[in-house]
């Protein structure tokens, strides 16, 4: 079978020349397209480089501030954070200082208590040979009552006796004992605060002189003590922790073994 191009070619060319409907995809037809304009182009490209370059300086400008921004808050922080660890410290100090004046009259108070209970023990001493002497005292006065009923039957002058003396009452020793015993009580409720607050004695009798701790108020002669020992405490002292919150006042033996 032959082919004629020429017919079909032609066939082809009229079918070109011919305005055929476009298919229903299509839609409408296309408006005609705007004449390609290259120095248009050139221009809206210049354009927009230009916009480009001020949007990118403008962009960096904002990023430079945001950085000092930044730094500045960084450093108000720390500013920040300087001054409220100063004044952590400085309100702890302060409390510190409030604290250890408290203690410190606490200890005052102990003291009292303590020279209360060495009192009211010293008065039940004295108490005890008191009774003692006020017995032997009964005794001669009952030798004396038959010697001056012998007198007086017997027609002598009969001399004062000690018939007035009153005898010490038992009662006395009670109310002393029980005052004592009161003290002490508030003795040990003291101290036990004390050492709920890390507030303890500092043990000094017999102990080596320690210049930490101690102050020597005085030096006594003791040749059967070693030297440099305490031998007698003034004004007891306590610590508070590790920290020395009163030293302890004493007296130290000197002239003894070595």
């Amino acid at each position: 079978m032959t082919i004629d191009k020429k017919a079909l070619f032609a066939k082809f060319l009229d079918y070109l020349k011919s305005e055929q409907a476009p298919p229903e995809y299509l839609g409408e037809a296309p408006e005609s397209a705007s004449p390609f304009d290259p120095y248009q182009m050139l221009a809206e490209w210049t354009a927009l480089r230009h916009e480009v370059k001020q949007q990118g300086k403008l962009f960096a400008k904002t990023q430079d501030t945001l950085q000092q921004a930044l730094e500045v808050t960084r450093a108000d922080k720390e500013q920040l954070q300087i001054r409220l660890e100063e004044s952590q410290k400085q309100a702890n100090g302060q409390f510190e200082q409030q604290q250890e004046k408290l203690l410190k009259d606490l200890l005052g108070i102990l003291d009292a208590l303590d020279r209360a209970c060495t009192y009211w023990q010293e008065e039940l001493e004295a108490l005890s040979a008191t009774s003692s002497v006020t017995s032997t005292l009964q005794n001669v006065q009952q030798k004396s009552f038959w010697s001056n009923l012998g007198k007086w039957f017997a027609g002598k002058e009969i001399q004062p006796t000690l018939s007035n003396e009153i005898p010490v009452s038992g009662s006395l020793s009670e109310i002393i004992t029980s005052n004592q015993q009161g003290v002490e009580l508030i003795r040990r409720s003291l101290l036990e605060i004390l050492r709920q607050r890390r507030v303890v004695p500092i043990i000094s009798m017999g102990k080596p002189f320690d210049s930490q701790t101690m102050y020597a108020v005085g030096r006594e002669e003791k040749a059967d003590v070693t030297d440099n020992t305490v031998i007698q405490e003034v004004v007891r002292g306590y610590l508070w922790g590790n920290t020395v919150l009163r030293e302890a006042q004493v007296i130290v033996a000197t002239g003894g073994t070595s």
